[in-house]
């Protein structure tokens, strides 16, 4: 980390634009990479091969894909039981908590079980290869977490994870019915652009917890609250109850002039680090063209889309603010049947990925994340004993 300096810039708007480390896993330059590829080209891929080079350094052969994705299987499949017999007992007693929390709560109770005390070589001697085989585990363990919890609040028994695409069997457990080739495909979309952002909230967050050389599942959960919150994962919520408040396209302008009167946020607009456009927002929204079957069942989400882009039109008019990637990938959640609930819990499932690869990255060459504050309380005050008060 960089030392204080009279010309570091002022913290005070949430350290916005101030440079707090390293990293080879991700790049905002011009346009979003991972590991040196561009986002638009790693669309192509599965998501079993995004999470493959974001936590191995290197897309893989088909061989490497294939053992890969067993062993993502493997896990998402042995969940332990002790994890489900407090999941059931959580359903009965506190069925409408944050399923955030469950995650949460599920991470931590797999590191208790797997006696995760993090590396124990000192630091720049490591081997690190026992933390990418737990994140491997996390990368299986926590979809399935996900998905046993909706079954135990349903009041059925976690089934089998099917032998399937990650992406395709997360959607078929949420759905509960075989999904198209075209649904499978804008899903995975959602979770490789959703995978990883470079120091982002959460993952600041997971590298200062491991840079005190503490476990990757303590880092994991400290992620998972980050996330929960509005402002960062919460977002995508946010943006489709926006829409349900708007209603209908008349609504919008003096809706948005309500908001900006009273200098409310608008959910899914603008970015701290995209001034010009999030170029994962223009990627999604192309990719969710594919789930619209011309049929009629579809057309209330047609309806919502419209009244989407009216917004975007008014307040690109208005504030020149451009969507970012919360926008379209909350309409096509709803439109793939997803409840608003899940929205962020599969931020978590995507960002896994993303989480454990600067984990490791941090464990690799670690010193203590520690900054320091500008003090603006009061200044030198004399002491007085309590009698003299």
């Amino acid at each position: 980390m960089p030392d204080p300096s009279p010309h570091s810039k002022d913290s005070r708007n949430g350290l916005a634009g101030v440079t707090a480390g390293h990293t080879s896993i991700c790049s905002l330059d011009r346009i979003l990479r991972y590991r040196g590829y561009a986002i638009t080209d790693l669309l192509e891929c599965s998501f079993e091969e995004v999470a493959y080079l974001l936590l191995w350094g290197d897309l893989p052969t088909k061989n490497q894909l294939r053992e890969f994705a067993m062993r993502l299987y493997t896990h998402a499949q042995s969940l332990p039981e002790t994890v489900l017999w407090c999941f059931e007992r959580l359903a009965k007693t506190s069925p409408q908590c944050s399923i955030m929390d469950v995650l949460r709560t599920g991470v931590s109770i797999l590191g208790q079980l797997e006696c995760d005390n993090g590396p124990e070589e000192m630091p720049h001697n490591r081997d690190l290869s026992q933390e990418r085989l737990k994140a491997e585990q996390l990368l299986g363990h926590v979809p399935a977490l996900l998905a046993s919890w909706i079954d135990c609040i349903s009041g059925r028994r976690p089934t089998p994870w099917p032998k399937k695409p990650l992406a395709t069997a997360l959607l078929e457990k949420l759905c509960h019915t075989q999904i198209s080739k075209n649904a499978a495909s804008v899903f995975t979309k959602t979770l490789i652009l959703y995978a990883e952002h470079e120091f982002n909230a959460s993952t600041f967050a997971a590298r200062t917890v491991t840079s005190t050389g503490s476990d990757m599942h303590s880092a994991i959960t400290t992620a998972i609250g980050a996330l929960k919150g509005p402002l960062h994962g919460g977002a995508n919520e946010k943006v489709l109850e926006q829409l349900m408040d708007i209603g209908t396209p008349e609504n919008v302008e003096p809706w948005v002039a309500r908001q900006l009167e009273n200098k409310d946020v608008i959910m899914g607009f603008g970015h701290r680090i995209y001034k010009s456009g999030d170029i994962r927002a223009i990627l999604l929204r192309e990719a969710g063209h594919q789930l619209d079957d011309s049929s009629p069942s579809f057309e209330p989400y047609r309806k919502l889309e419209k009244l989407a882009h009216k917004v975007e039109s008014v307040l690109l008019e208005q504030k020149r603010l451009k969507p970012n990637l919360d926008w379209p990938a909350a309409r096509i959640y709803h439109a793939l049947g997803l409840p608003i609930n899940l929205f962020t819990p599969l931020f978590v499932v995507a960002r896994m990925s993303g989480w454990t690869s600067h984990i490791i990255e941090q464990m690799s060459d670690n010193r203590l994340i520690r900054p320091v504050a500008k003090y603006i309380g009061p200044s030198p005050r004399q002491y007085l004993a309590l009698e003299d008060r």
